[in-house]
């Protein structure tokens, strides 16, 4: 009988917990993301963006909706940096991978490190969400770029 309840308990008031990377070369915006994310999911406050510095390490959020925990795990993407990615690969869940869209001079970085992180066999088959941040900037980007 004991077991009964403690299933049925465990059922209603356990929340599964997923991990997600938030990556991608420095300046991108990740974590600019990650504060918006809490801002918009929970009741904390998220810091504005023009307090946010470099990230040197990680960043973590943790986010509820409904019976499920989101753990995110900001990592910092200076090229000196991001060695320690595939060290949180085995237990990530999902991938958010974030490229400055207003900064083309820095789209091939961008792409090198994408394709180092997707050859990784610990992320085959985590689902994975490319973000185009700064898109607001890019009519500035794209009328610089005109002849």
């Amino acid at each position: 009988m004991f077991s009964l309840f403690y299933g049925l308990w465990k059922y209603m008031f356990s929340k599964t917990e997923f991990h997600v990377l938030i990556l991608g070369i420095d300046k991108a915006g990740k974590t600019t993301l990650l504060e918006k994310l809490k801002s918009v999911y929970s009741n904390l406050e998220g810091l504005p963006p023009d307090r946010i510095v470099p990230t040197v390490g990680l960043n973590i959020g943790r986010i509820e909706v409904s019976n499920t925990k989101l753990v995110f795990w900001d990592l910092g993407g200076q090229p000196g940096l991001r060695s320690i990615w595939e060290k949180y690969y085995e237990e990530a869940h999902a991938l958010i991978y974030v490229i400055d869209a207003a900064s083309p001079s820095r789209f091939e970085d961008s792409k090198s490190a994408l394709e180092k992180v997707l050859r990784h066999e610990d992320l085959q088959g985590a689902p994975l969400l490319i973000l185009a941040n700064k898109q607001n900037l890019v009519s500035f980007v794209c009328d610089e770029l005109r002849p």
